[in-house]
């Protein structure tokens, strides 16, 4: 029995890095092999790391792992700008990886970006892709769906897209502007969405005042898993339109919820939808346009055998897999 502390800062609670800290927490129990524990571990995981923020202890008294999902900023530093600051924080935070174990992360695009980007061996950085709440591979019931629609007054035909918040990297105001060429409404779940914005606008907050100022688009703020797995029963189709995601959890939360999915062949997406699922460059509004009007438009029979397809590709992803591979991480890092 490996002895865990699995380090769950506050900072990371809520959607997407809080939600693989928890599912993960309980697969690894549900093995039997590992103990969850803070007294006296053998293993300290922290499940988080951000680029600036001291969210990883320089001194480290055990050994240690660490999760990154993501350098969503080094990629893409035009759009969220350090200053001096920000680079003094980068530095100490890579500093703090120098002598961790070993580093997980999601994808092998962001393993890619781990190499490059902060200059660490491809040894010690292992790939285990992750999964999502069992709970979106259940069917709901026709009156809940039904009540979810009421609820956030959806319409009938509408796009789907989780952000969570405005970030850049998230491509929404192409998808605002081609969802809205297409005359079909934009439904964009995520509690940062409905924050206010004053001025200056800070850069990574620069396309909210933008998206607001479109009427064919709701803003249903955060959505509970409930209630967004009968939103994704309901949507015409899911789209990511993503400049870059380090996994792209809400693409498979689509796939098992049998929502039709239009996304991005950026970054880490490919390695996680069908090859026969709907794709386009995000940097192209007339490409980006072009799929979502398939999508819309698609046969039922042809809207059946992707969604399969997908089905099929989503019953890879499973947390079992997940705790198995992070627990070969733990074994090698304690020879």
């Amino acid at each position: 029995m490996i002895k865990v502390n699995l380090y769950n800062q506050a900072s990371s609670s809520g959607r997407g890095v809080g939600f693989y800290a928890e599912l993960l927490g309980k697969a690894l129990e549900e093995t039997g092999q590992v103990n969850l524990t803070t007294d006296n571990p053998d293993i300290v995981h922290y499940p988080f790391f951000d680029l600036f923020y001291p969210t990883l202890p320089l001194k480290k008294d055990k050994p240690t792992i660490v999760t990154i999902h993501d350098l969503t900023p080094l990629v893409f530093p035009e759009l969220y700008p350090k200053g001096v600051k920000g680079n003094i924080s980068l530095l100490r935070q890579w500093l703090s990886l120098q002598n961790v174990a070993a580093i997980i992360t999601d994808s092998e695009n962001s393993k890619k970006d781990i190499v490059k980007y902060f200059r660490i061996s491809p040894q010690k950085i292992h790939v285990t892709l992750l999964s999502v709440d069992p709970a979106y591979a259940k069917a709901p019931s026709s009156k809940e769906i039904a009540l979810v629609k009421d609820k956030f007054n959806l319409p009938d035909k509408f796009i789907l897209t989780v952000a969570g918040g405005p970030n850049p990297n998230k491509n929404l105001p192409k998808l605002a502007e081609a969802t809205k060429n297409l005359g079909i409404p934009l439904v964009i779940t995520g509690r940062g969405m409905l924050q206010e914005v004053s001025e200056p606008v800070h850069p990574e907050l620069k396309d909210l005042p933008i998206l607001k100022k479109y009427p064919h688009i709701i803003f249903p703020g955060f959505v509970a898993t409930p209630d967004l797995n009968c939103m994704y029963r309901l949507a015409t189709a899911y789209c990511q339109p993503s400049l870059y995601e380090g996994f792209g959890m809400p693409v498979l939360e689509a796939m098992f919820a049998k929502c039709l999915v239009v996304s991005s062949n950026s970054s880490s997406l490919p390695e996680i939808y069908s090859p026969s699922t709907i794709n386009f460059k995000p940097e192209n509004q007339v490409e980006m346009e072009a799929a979502l009007d398939r999508a819309i438009h698609v046969s039922a029979s042809e809207k059946a055998r992707l969604i399969k397809e997908a089905e099929a590709k989503a019953e890879q992803f499973t947390w079992e897999r997940t705790a198995s591979a992070t627990i070969e991480v733990y074994k090698r890092s304690l020879k």
